[in-house]
């Protein structure tokens, strides 16, 4: 999952210091600190952006970066994913990953994409609900929550028309999906397929996952109209 902040929200009110440079990376990485806080105890130096032979610059109100080098920026503040331009799911390093552990490594984002989605859906949260959706050139849902409800279809079996429960208002129905996509979101896809058998049929599932992301992002979602 990718997050991608605007530089400048970053560093407004705040001064960039130069740390270090990490040479055995391949490329080489400078380290920056970014902060509004006291440094005279840390071995750093103010850096000047309107250097012409530095890595990073600022001209004209905009920032630019060497990309022939490695950016490594500590920030010491919180960085707040609601503040967050855009969120996307994309492909996970096949050998690294920050955490340990991780059963993601060298797969596509759209695994993760359905469990977020499923996440906030269920849980009702909006935190990042507004960079999941595009305003220009028209309000549209992001590529990532698309994504993200074509996973979940696939992933609770709402595509194959056998869904045959014994559930079909829409306050019942409602909340099984509710259930199932949270079970979903938590690595309980097995236990999400079962509670999703309850669903009466897959348009009965597609249609109010269709409501639930509407009165959610307050915009239609296309692969659910399809």
């Amino acid at each position: 999952m990718q997050f991608t902040f605007d530089f400048k929200d970053l560093v407004k009110g705040r001064k960039v210091y130069w740390v270090e440079a990490q040479t055995g990376y391949k490329p080489p990485a400078c380290r920056f600190l970014i902060s509004d806080q006291e440094v005279k105890h840390l071995p750093v130096q103010l850096y000047d952006a309107a250097r012409e032979d530095g890595p990073l610059r600022y001209v004209d109100g905009v920032w630019y970066w060497n990309h022939n080098l490695t950016g490594e920026f500590l920030l010491e503040a919180s960085l707040l994913t609601s503040e967050c331009r855009k969120v996307d799911f994309i492909r996970h390093h096949a050998q690294f990953c920050a955490i340990g552990g991780c059963s993601d490594q060298g797969k596509e984002g759209d695994g993760a994409a359905g469990r977020v989605i499923a996440y906030i859906l269920s849980r009702k949260t909006d935190v990042i609900d507004a960079p999941l959706v595009v305003t220009a050139p028209k309000k549209v849902l992001s590529s990532a929550v698309e994504r993200g409800l074509s996973r979940i279809c696939m992933a609770l079996g709402a595509i194959s028309g056998k869904l045959n429960g014994p559930l079909n208002s829409n306050t019942s129905v409602d909340a099984a999906l509710r259930a199932a996509m949270l079970q979903y979101a938590e690595g309980e896809r097995n236990a999400a397929v079962e509670t999703v058998k309850l669903i009466g049929s897959d348009d009965i599932f597609r249609k109010r996952l269709g409501s639930m992301v509407e009165a959610h992002f307050g915009v239609k979602s296309e692969v659910m109209a399809s």
